[in-house]
């Protein structure tokens, strides 16, 4: 672990980064370590730089958090910073969207319904397989099982928390297969979920982490990299097979679910502030 000493505590589009690293054993990096890939960066004043942000601030937004490490990593029970910053955010009326893979995130659903309450409040969860071989070897052991997800998915809708999932990293030859994704989506339209990101069946690779990537595509997923080489080399962004009509094939079963799918029109929603003390609540099918 290292402290990240800054004066911002917000990016430009509103990130809150409390955590910055890999903080489980996954496939990809979100950015270069300083040394130990799984090290871990901390802003152990958030809540102070938050509190001081959000009283400058004159219009309310959608706060993302977890964009450079998950906010319910293996720090945030010591020193609880994801929930005093979420409640810091209740108090001040913003809304939030939160991406996860650790059922920790159960520790402050009543902090979460009470933003949900007032405003948008969503609970982003990856689930790339329903293979809990394949997911262990994609995200890590660290992360929660499928059943634990979908367990995760049915208490936080419970609580009238929206949840978006998200098909993240797609992997060519790992779980790009059109029945892996069809089963994803049919099993997801029992949950009652805000909508299913397919992040338009595409992976970007940063330049700066394309050798790590690589790396671990070879060796966790051996016969898989083989076959991939055979058809492509290692470029920055990965396609799944068959990639166009794949994506007409599974944006056409989202919609016969009921299952909102379209990335940029999600990608445009998140960001979108909602009260909901006041006039119509806008949904995913209003962009």
């Amino acid at each position: 672990m290292y402290i990240i000493e800054s004066r911002n505590i917000l990016t430009p589009q509103n990130g809150l980064n409390i955590y910055r690293g890999r903080t489980e054993d996954s496939i990809l990096l979100t950015e270069v370590p300083g040394g130990d890939a799984m090290d871990i960066g901390v802003k152990k004043d958030a809540p102070e730089l938050l509190e001081a942000a959000l009283k400058k601030r004159r219009s309310r937004c959608m706060i993302l958090m977890g964009n450079l490490g998950d906010p319910y990593n293996i720090l945030e029970e010591k020193y609880s910073l994801t929930r005093n910053c979420l409640k810091i955010i209740e108090n001040h009326d913003y809304g939030v969207i939160i991406s996860t893979k650790q059922s920790a995130v159960e520790r402050d659903i009543d902090v979460l319904a009470g933003i949900s309450r007032k405003t948008k409040c969503v609970v982003d969860i990856t689930l790339p397989t329903l293979d809990d071989s394949k997911l262990s070897r994609l995200e890590g052991k660290e992360t929660i099982s499928v059943s634990e997800r979908l367990d995760l998915i049915k208490k936080l809708r419970m609580e009238r928390i929206d949840v978006l999932v998200t098909l993240y990293p797609m992997v060519p030859y790992v779980n790009d297969e059109e029945t892996e994704i069809r089963d994803i989506v049919q099993c997801l339209s029992e949950y009652d979920i805000l909508g299913f990101d397919l992040m338009d069946l595409r992976l970007a690779v940063k330049k700066s982490v394309r050798s790590f990537f690589y790396t671990n595509f070879k060796t966790r997923f051996p016969e898989e990299y083989k076959k991939f080489c055979q058809e492509n080399i290692e470029s920055g962004e990965l396609m799944a097979r068959n990639h166009r009509k794949l994506l007409k094939d599974m944006t056409e079963l989202c919609n016969e679910k009921g299952i909102f799918c379209e990335t940029r029109r999600i990608k445009a929603w998140k960001r979108q502030y909602e009260n909901k003390t006041v006039g119509k609540q806008m949904t995913l099918f209003d962009y």
